[in-house]
């Protein structure tokens, strides 16, 4: 008979400390039932920064909640932003809980979901596991997976596509260089010989709207380096399973710029999924740019510029299914 490890957990101490932050912030609300789930929530949230902490993963807050950011947290869950990598759903739930309760789907750069549980005197709170998607309103909490699943969520999040070290054929593992992974001997895909977009949006602050700007033109008039690279993905949802390629064009621009050009092609079909969804994600957290595919497109691209050093995430969704990477100029 095998035996069944149990999953590893972590228990944090909730003391009076963290309880008088909580009761000052849950008292602010004249409804009973609210007040009972910001006072939860902010349990949950300083048990799973102290857990960040332990772990060298650093949180936006630091411990110090602000009002406004409290006072604002939805009834079923609290918010908690790991600096540079997105937004952590914590999930509080009692000692007797068996499932919980899931709120609506991620979005953005949200990462998922990460479980506190309680024990009876709310003197301590155990960090239970973690899930990415979810396809159901509640989970049993026999199903979530384990911190270890988090902390490799963490660390894939984390991992930085280096940009300017493609020019010098320097591919990260599951990347390629184009002209080596489709050489003239090989088949060449469909896609390959499609027209480019000729327009290209800075990605600033300044510029949300998404409105498209020509790329600026060589002032010498000699050719740009210029880089491509591919990546094969897999986004499996509950009903079947899309292989895609992702194309990432690098030209190198004038004053440390670099004009970067996202393309997603279908690697096994015709079409691109209906729905699918490609984000661009700015070092800030916030979506810069988000196009959707509808019935019979064949290609989705985004155009932008970014500086060196720079850092932006692309996100793919379908679903419930997901895929993200995270680039440095």
């Amino acid at each position: 008979m095998n035996d069944i490890l149990p999953k590893p957990i972590f228990s944090v101490a909730l003391t009076k400390s963290v309880h008088y932050q909580a009761s000052q912030l849950a008292k602010q609300q004249s409804n009973p039932k609210i007040a009972q789930q910001i006072y939860l929530n902010i349990l949950a949230i300083n048990a799973v920064i102290f857990y960040c902490q332990c772990m060298g993963i650093e949180t936006y807050l630091s411990g110090i909640f602000s009002q406004n950011l409290v006072t604002s947290i939805p009834t079923e869950f609290a918010n908690l932003y790991l600096k540079n990598i997105g937004m952590l759903k914590c999930l509080p739930v009692c000692s007797e809980s068996q499932v919980v309760k899931i709120p609506a789907e991620l979005k953005g750069n949200q990462i998922g979901y990460l479980v506190v549980q309680f024990n009876e005197s709310l003197t301590e709170g155990t960090l239970l596991g973690f899930v990415k998607t979810v396809k159901t309103s509640e989970l049993p909490l026999i199903q979530l997976g384990s911190l270890e699943d988090f902390l490799e969520e963490i660390e894939t999040l984390t991992t930085l596509i280096n940009l300017s070290q493609w020019f010098e054929n320097i591919f990260e593992k599951g990347w390629q260089n184009f002209t080596e992974a489709f050489k003239p001997s090989a088949p060449q895909p469909a896609w390959r010989f499609m027209p480019k977009p000729r327009q290209v949006t800075p990605v600033s602050h300044n510029n949300r709207q998404g409105k498209d700007s020509e790329s600026f033109p060589s002032q010498s008039g000699m050719r740009k380096p210029r880089v491509t690279g591919i990546k094969p993905i897999n986004l499996g949802t509950n009903q079947t399973d899309y292989a895609l390629d992702l194309v990432v064009n690098l030209t190198e621009e004038v004053a440390e710029k670099m004009d970067i050009e996202v393309q997603i092609h279908p690697r096994d079909r015709e079409t691109l999924p209906l729905g699918l969804t490609l984000s661009i994600i700015d070092e800030a957290g916030q979506v810069f740019s988000e196009r959707s595919a509808g019935i019979n497109s064949t290609i989705l691209t985004k155009r932008f510029r970014g500086k060196l050093k720079e850092q932006f995430t692309l996100k793919l969704s379908l679903a419930e299914a997901s895929f993200t990477e995270n680039f440095a100029v």
